[in-house]
């Protein structure tokens, strides 16, 4: 059985914090998603796949008011597995990059130029946010100090936090290009 990356990622997440997929999935949404985003769906065939490998163990947990939980766990054989996957070489490819306004500006002397720029904004706004958001995350690693496991994370997060000023810097650059052009709607 072929592994994919996403099959790393759930080994990941569930190494850092064991948990039941509930618990796995809401990790995910405070961390992974801001890089590598994973639906809960395949987040749930992946820790399937990870029992069949061996690579986690599931434990049923009762609950008093809920249904049965599965909490999982990473087995000695699955922290080998990532530990090999982590020192093996990863596939260089040429990042792509699928954005619908950089694809909108590219094609922007066939739309409104009103709309362009409402749409920059709306994607500068979203940069905005998402660094205010990874800012928050960086503080809150920040106060753990400068040595320990959460500085990885700490680093992934300033990843994101460039990111998105590259964002900004390219709307507002794009925004300034069209306010030093005449309309051609109004001459």
């Amino acid at each position: 059985m072929t592994s994919s990356a996403a099959t790393f990622v759930v080994l990941g997440l569930v190494t850092r914090r064991p948990g039941s997929g509930y618990d796995i999935a809401a990790f995910a949404d405070r961390s992974v998603r801001h890089f590598w985003p994973i639906s809960r769906s395949q987040l749930y065939t992946e820790l399937s796949r990870l029992e069949e490998l061996g690579w986690a163990s599931g434990t049923a947990v009762l609950q008093d008011r809920y249904p049965t939980k599965r909490v999982y766990e990473a087995t000695p054989a699955g922290l080998a597995a990532l530990r090999q996957w982590l020192d093996s070489a990863p596939r260089q490819h040429r990042q792509r990059m699928q954005d619908p306004v950089v694809l909108r500006t590219f094609l922007g002397p066939h739309m409104s130029r009103d709309r362009l720029a409402d749409q920059l904004r709306a994607h500068r706004e979203q940069a905005e946010t998402l660094r205010a958001e990874l800012s928050d995350v960086v503080d809150h690693l920040d106060a753990k100090g400068p040595v320990g496991p959460h500085r990885f994370g700490r680093a992934t997060a300033r990843y994101g936090i460039l990111q998105a000023e590259a964002t900004i810097a390219w709307t507002q650059e794009v925004q300034a290009m069209l306010d030093a052009e005449p309309d051609p709607e109004t001459g």
